[in-house]
């Protein structure tokens, strides 16, 4: 089975995951406890703009989310994980030509759109910081990609024709 955390759009190879319920979720839960899978039985986990949601202090949150979704990959089994790339996204916010409203969408994208709890960032990620979270939960292998083309999602967003997003592709 492929898992597709935080996904909206219906795949017949994924599982859709989420913490809220809607049409296409096939499994409603949060991405922090996968009780429902068992240790290594989940092929691939695709997770776009999610990690980002969890707070890298309190509680071990983003350490014990990222232990949770090593534990049920499969040995060779693939994370694809995207966020905000905190470094280009500053580098955007500097930029002279943007406009107040661009900038407050640049903002938006740094600390979440605030639309509810759901939709509050907690961390920021550059390659150097991701890299530690993953090997401190066992992820050896693994590096940054431009881009997934697996899905519609903002993990190929491009602002001033510049990807906003770090992607990379860990392997247990």
């Amino acid at each position: 089975m492929k898992l597709h955390i935080g996904g909206n759009k219906p795949h017949a190879e994924w599982k859709i995951l989420d913490i809220e319920s809607r049409p296409d979720v096939d499994i409603v839960g949060n991405a922090s406890n996968l009780k429902e899978f068992a240790d290594n039985s989940v092929e691939a986990i695709y997770a776009s703009h999610v990690l980002e949601h969890f707070f890298y202090g309190l509680d071990n949150e983003l350490l014990n989310t990222l232990a949770e979704w090593y534990r049920v990959l499969q040995p060779t089994g693939n994370l694809y994980i995207s966020v905000p790339n905190l470094e280009t996204l500053c580098w955007l916010y500097l930029h002279p030509s943007l406009a107040p409203m661009e900038k407050h969408h640049i903002m938006r994208i740094m600390f979440g759109g605030q639309t509810n709890q759901h939709d509050v960032h907690k961390v920021g990620f550059d390659f150097d910081i991701l890299s530690l979270y993953l090997e401190e939960v066992g992820f050896n292998q693994y590096h940054a990609v431009p881009e997934f083309n697996m899905f519609d999602d903002c993990s190929s967003l491009k602002i001033l024709n510049t990807l906003i997003s770090l992607n990379v592709l860990a392997t247990k």
